[in-house]
């Protein structure tokens, strides 16, 4: 009954191909014996392409909701819809990129099935714990993701960036984890609190937007309140408001706290594709570079590092980026596949 299912998808991954139908079934309706899952672990260890082709796969199928049905048969029908209706897509639309033929594909599945509130726009990996029922959605350096959570609720993840949330919603607070940056547009449940994790503060909600920045190798978790009300958790157990366009920082080495009334909402330009820095350094800011383009930057000298910047510029391309960084200062650059070099004039 299941062999067919995933005909003709047009992978290209060559791994994929090996890997048989019935087996990734098997794999995705959590039916494979322990042998089974050992093979489909060894062949995702084979490269990262087949752990992120599966990851879409099986995001589509959390999508369509199918993670929720108990019958098989109606499981089986419900993906050969999904994969008739996608092939033909892409039969119209091949000049299109893969990516986009799989955020098509996620429509798609809403659309035939309708059985889900889940819907995500994937544009990295993901990762499910069927045992305990998390996804884990990652945007990893160059990309960026939107997702929709199960209560409805928007965020939007910044590069090399990963949140943690529960399938579904169901205890008395929605609970997600966060690393890297993220922007958050709840919906209003005053039953359910929203509530964001990072690894020193939580940030509590009922209903509001706001953005939270708090990446592993940064010296400060920065949280800014665009709209509503939000308390934050400190570590030493104080518990601060937030109004909008108020924004905390919080100094992981000293534990020094600052809050701060801001004039504009330049910590979400991110959001709207602009990179936008105020007073930072360069080596500050080349640590955002090689998130947002998947690139490492070395210094040429010391000096370097200790440059300042304040501007916004449109961050589509990175070489516009570096051109203008060389063009307002004294430094300059040489690029060579995906390392930056600046160095002093």
């Amino acid at each position: 009954m299941t062999q067919g299912i995933f005909v003709n998808l047009r992978f290209t991954n060559r791994y994929l191909r090996k890997m048989t139908d019935d087996l990734l079934f098997k794999y995705i309706t959590e039916q494979a014996t322990e042998d089974e899952l050992r093979e489909v672990h060894e062949w995702i260890a084979q490269a990262e392409s087949n752990q992120q082709q599966l990851a879409r796969i099986r995001n589509s199928w959390v999508l369509a909701g199918l993670d929720q049905e108990i019958d098989l048969k109606k499981k089986e029908r419900g993906i050969n819809r999904v994969l008739q209706q996608v092939r033909w897509l892409n039969k119209q639309k091949r000049a299109r990129a893969l990516r986009r033929q799989w955020l098509q594909y996620a429509a798609v599945a809403i659309l035939l099935v309708g059985l889900s509130a889940f819907l995500g726009y994937f544009l990295s990996t993901s990762t499910f714990d069927a045992n305990m029922g998390y996804t884990e959605v990652l945007a990893p350096r160059g990309e960026r993701s939107q997702i929709i959570l199960p209560d409805g609720s928007l965020v939007k993840l910044n590069a090399e960036s990963k949140l943690r949330f529960k399938t579904a919603f169901q205890s008395k607070r929605r609970s997600v984890e966060l690393e890297g940056e993220a922007f958050f547009q709840v919906s209003h449940d005053a039953s359910k609190p929203f509530v964001v994790k990072t690894a020193q503060l939580e940030v509590q909600v009922l209903g509001t937007s706001f953005d939270i920045s708090c990446y592993p190798d940064d010296k400060h978790i920065t949280t800014y309140l665009e709209t509503g009300k939000v308390k934050v958790n400190m570590p030493n157990g104080e518990e601060l408001i937030l109004k909008p366009d108020q924004a905390i920082s919080y100094n992981k080495e000293s534990g020094e706290i600052q809050k701060m009334n801001l004039k504009s909402d330049y910590l979400l330009d991110w959001t709207k594709g602009l990179l936008t820095v105020r007073n930072e350094t360069i080596e500050a800011l080349s640590r955002k570079l090689e998130r947002r383009y998947n690139i490492q930057i070395l210094f040429g000298d010391n000096e370097v590092k200790h440059h300042h910047y304040t501007g916004s510029i449109n961050d589509e391309d990175l070489d516009i980026v570096l051109e203008a960084l060389e063009f307002t200062s004294s430094l300059n650059y040489k690029r060579k596949g995906n390392v930056v070099t600046l160095y002093s004039k």
